[in-house]
């Protein structure tokens, strides 16, 4: 596969970026990053909440199967609280990753364009549990791929980056190879 493929970017985009600017193609691609970003967290919201009424339902329904589990439900008011409070804290645990994944979401569409320029240094990592990782490092910044970039980015070559980023993730924009 032709590593290019993975660099969709046009002159417009190039010379937005070199402006200091997204382009318009851009700031649509990354509003379909920040929004999958939030869908893929909410979308666990049906799952959790399945499972957790799943799990009470199970519990209290070995509670109330014999006649000394039910004695021991209603004379002891302890397990019925630990219960609430064990859906209370799993529902408080989800919230705060949707929340978490909204302000990812929200640094990304309020990320500036930033610009690396120097020599290309190549990497790769492989792992059997995660498989391969390509790296492109200038100075102390590293981009990560998960597909071979060396027909792309040759080593020691000088290029000039443009990106945006969050904490964890940093979008390659565009590029030109500098003299």
């Amino acid at each position: 596969m032709n590593s290019l493929a993975m660099f969709e970017f046009t002159e417009d985009d190039l010379n937005a970026n070199k402006r200091g600017f997204f382009s318009a193609s851009q700031k649509e691609t990354i509003k379909n990053y920040a929004d999958g970003i939030r869908r893929s967290q909410q979308g666990g919201l049906k799952i959790v909440v399945f499972f957790l009424f799943l799990g009470v339902c199970m519990i209290l329904g070995m509670l109330l199967s014999s006649e000394s589990y039910r004695a021991l439900l209603f004379s002891d008011p302890t397990i019925l609280i630990v219960l609430a409070l064990t859906v209370v804290v799993v529902l408080g645990i989800f919230t705060l990753s949707i929340y978490a994944a909204h302000a990812r979401a929200d640094r990304l569409l309020n990320s500036d364009v930033k610009r690396v320029e120097g020599v290309v240094r190549l990497d790769e990592t492989h792992s059997s549990k995660v498989g391969s990782a390509y790296y492109v490092i200038i100075g102390k910044i590293q981009f990560v791929f998960p597909e071979e970039i060396s027909g792309t980015f040759q080593e020691g070559e000088a290029y000039r980056i443009y990106y945006c980023e969050t904490s964890m993730f940093k979008y390659v924009l565009s590029f030109e190879k500098v003299d």
